[in-house]
């Protein structure tokens, strides 16, 4: 079997995604939702992976994975998962509660088997009419325009793939990451992690997400349901071959949690080398990474799985985009800046908690100690660890060094930040009709009207609308409650990103918003094969004054201007 080539002039080359776990197959999905054609291949069998392990998907992997119908799924075969508490010695020092998160139609994580998230995926990907199939692959060459693959079949016959995009989600031992010479770049001791799924029983949170510190280590306990729970406990060595026996486990419950349980046979269990690893870019011409195959770091705060899902969908938009004509070419550059920088700084926020399980000296430990309950009385370990937590607070402003990414001390949205609106292929998010809904494939156009909702801004409204080009959306989001405090009272304009953060916010008059469509990677060029350009009707002479005009344009002017854009471009 190979892979089918351009046959004619109706067709396409397909984006090649190499590895089927949860990254991979939320990148196909959402390619052949927006109508790219996609080849899944992985070098196991078309079935979820035994023994994996992510097991927590938090609340903004559930907003993205219910772009593609997942989330729900999800949420019906997992265990709720309301508050991330932490202990030291078994007491106990403050809590992070996902109930509280304001914001999101999944104020809570989930606790479920990564074989089970697959297994929903993997539906959603086959209702899109994507298959995995069998492949390992033994080559690739990016020397020509395009990359071609070489994929190993199950019976050692070879497919030479000559593919428009490869995607390597492939894991932390990534082939395409190797045959594309990108390095895996990083500091640090690694850590090691005994991880075991099993009955627990005993009077353990059902509904919590527990950090257990002491002076010999530190345990993690996360409830599957139904009294399963997965354990992961930090271990100075470990030379087994086999994966660490229930006795481990009992030794370290019984030492390191506050609540008493009984560990039963396990299900499975291994050793996790925690290392603190970025790709050193992202993409290399048209070859991309994602997830593991770009970044690995600790266990702690599950992160893990969670950053690989926003990594494939925020390559899947644009990637889709530029295949469909609808965003310039250039806009994959951002992916690299994106996600490698959201990368660096969940490597140290994960590093930092994982040494704090681990400090042993005295005033180490009085220390770390008393910062968690202050932190857990002042209300700033709910402040900014639910964010952090739920992943909320990764932002895509403009940034030289980390520090920049870091979130503010007000709710003020600035441009990188995402914005609470959600989008779906199919039918809406559930719950989600309580804030906006965005366009899953283009650019979006929010208008914000401020303290007042006058002739002016009716005016302002409509010259925006007649402006932008056609297929993207505007909405006037100015009657939307909870919006004052993240937008202000000053009428403004944002071009919201499919994925929900907000790529420019300016005036609302023509020029300013163009002009930020434009930078944010928007074409204005015609559909393909339409062969015409959209005329755009100057509005009549405003009646009343609007929002000051920017660059010393006039209302009607920069409507003139736009239509003189529109058709030069």
């Amino acid at each position: 079997m190979t892979f089918p080539q351009r046959g004619g002039p109706g067709e396409r080359r397909p984006v090649l995604v190499v590895g089927a776990g949860p990254v991979g197959l939320v990148l196909a999905t959402e390619l052949l939702a927006q109508g790219v054609p996609v080849r899944l291949v992985d070098h196991a069998a078309a079935q979820p992976q035994q023994h994996s392990r992510a097991s927590v998907v938090w609340p903004r992997s559930l907003e993205l994975l219910g772009r593609i119908g997942a989330s729900e799924p999800l949420i019906e075969r997992g265990n709720r998962l309301d508050s991330v508490q932490y202990y030291s010695d078994k007491r106990h020092l403050g809590a992070v509660e996902m109930s509280r998160l304001a914001g999101t139609p999944y104020p809570f994580g989930v606790v479920v088997p990564q074989d089970t998230t697959e297994e929903v995926i993997r539906t959603r990907l086959a209702a899109y009419g994507g298959e995995i199939e069998f492949g390992t692959l033994t080559g690739l060459d990016t020397a020509g325009e395009r990359p071609v693959a070489e994929v190993r079949r199950a019976d050692g016959s070879t497919d030479r793939v000559e593919a428009e995009y490869v995607i390597g989600a492939d894991g932390a031992h990534s082939a395409v990451r190797r045959f594309a010479g990108i390095e895996l770049l990083g500091t640090g001791n690694d850590v090691l992690f005994a991880i075991g799924d099993g009955p627990v029983a005993g009077d353990l949170d059902q509904h919590a997400l527990v950090y257990c510190y002491s002076r010999s280590g530190a345990l993690g306990i996360a409830p599957f349901g139904g009294g399963t729970y997965r354990l992961a406990i930090s271990v100075p060595d470990w030379r087994g071959e086999q994966g660490p026996p229930p006795e481990l486990f009992q030794r370290f419950v019984d030492e390191r949690s506050p609540r008493p349980g009984i560990v039963g046979e396990l299900e499975w269990s291994t050793i996790f080398r925690a290392r603190r690893r970025v790709a050193e870019t992202m993409r290399a011409g048209r070859v991309f990474l994602a997830g593991d195959a770009a970044h690995v770091f600790s266990a702690a705060g599950a992160q893990g799985m969670n950053t690989g899902i926003q990594d494939a969908v925020n390559l899947a938009w644009k990637l889709a985009g530029v295949v469909r004509g609808a965003f310039e070419p250039g806009i994959l550059d951002t992916y690299d800046t994106d996600r490698r920088l959201a990368a660096e700084r969940i490597v140290l926020t994960t590093a930092k908690q994982t040494s704090w399980g681990l400090f042993k000296r005295r005033h180490e430990l009085a220390l770390r100690d008393a910062t968690v309950r202050l932190a857990h009385r002042t209300g700033a370990l709910q402040r900014f660890g639910a964010p952090l937590m739920a992943q909320h607070d990764v932002s895509y402003r403009p940034a030289e060094s980390l520090r920049d990414t870091l979130p503010g001390l007000t709710r003020r949205i600035r441009t990188g930040d995402r914005l609470p609106v959600f989008a779906a292929h199919d039918a809406p998010q559930p719950n989600a009709e309580r804030w906006p809904a965005i366009d899953p494939a283009r650019l979006t156009v929010m208008l914000w009207a401020g303290a007042r909702q006058d002739a002016a801004w009716l005016a302002a409204r409509a010259s925006v609308t007649a402006a932008v080009p056609e297929g993207v959306p505007v909405r006037d989001v100015s009657g939307w409650p909870g919006f004052a405090p993240l937008l202000g009272t000053a009428p403004r304009a944002l071009v919201v990103r499919p994925d929900g953060h907000v790529a420019a916010i300016v005036e609302p008059e023509p020029t300013a918003v163009r002009t930020a469509l434009r930078r944010a990677g928007s074409s204005f060029r015609p559909a393909a094969g339409t062969g015409t350009v959209r005329a755009l009707t100057v509005p009549a002479a405003r009646t009343a004054p609007g929002p000051g005009p920017a660059d010393g344009i006039t209302g009607d002017a920069a409507e003139v201007t736009g239509v003189a854009e529109e058709l030069a471009s």
